[in-house]
């Protein structure tokens, strides 16, 4: 019956170092600079927040990897300047928007671009106009908490009135 038990305690053990070395491998393999691409070209985007969002990160169009997050830095109004470093030469409109997208729940960040309809193309080096920040899950949950409470405190008090009509 030991046997038994030390043996089932040594596979659960195998299983959660597969598990995490699988997992540390994923979070690395998004994160590697691929240095033998060229790049085609290079724009700015900023945006108020780039959290999860790192130097080398992914950038993508239609969810194909077309670059990556070049540099990364703060200007004077504390805002987050990325430069994007394009792979392939794939001209963009002007009116094209960067949205800084989550790969699943708890993946990792990269950059969505989203072309626009314009007739005119960015140039090598130009800003992307359109941003969308970085949502923030543990926000979103506070959000979703506040408005379930205010929901059940409301719902508590139409009970009661419900209940004792004057």
């Amino acid at each position: 019956m030991l046997k038994a038990e030390s043996r089932e305690k040594l596979v659960g053990v195998a299983a959660l170092l597969v598990a995490v070395a699988g997992l540390t491998f994923t979070a690395l393999g998004n994160r590697l600079d691929k240095k033998g691409d060229k790049a085609a070209a290079t724009y700015i985007a900023e945006f108020s927040r780039a959290d999860g969002l790192h130097q080398g990160a992914p950038v993508r169009l239609a969810g194909v990897n077309i670059g990556s997050v070049g540099h990364v830095r703060l200007d004077e109004r504390y805002r987050a300047i990325m430069t994007l470093i394009l792979n392939k030469n794939i001209p963009l409109p002007e009116d094209t928007a960067a949205i800084i997208e989550t790969d699943g729940v708890f993946g990792s960040k990269y950059i969505e671009l989203q072309p626009g309809g314009s007739q005119d193309y960015l140039k090598s080096g130009g800003r992307i106009g359109f941003t969308q920040d970085s949502v923030i899950i543990e926000e979103l949950i506070g959000k979703i908490v506040e408005q379930a409470k205010a929901a059940a405190k409301t719902a508590a008090k139409n009970t009661i009135r419900n209940e004792n009509p004057s």
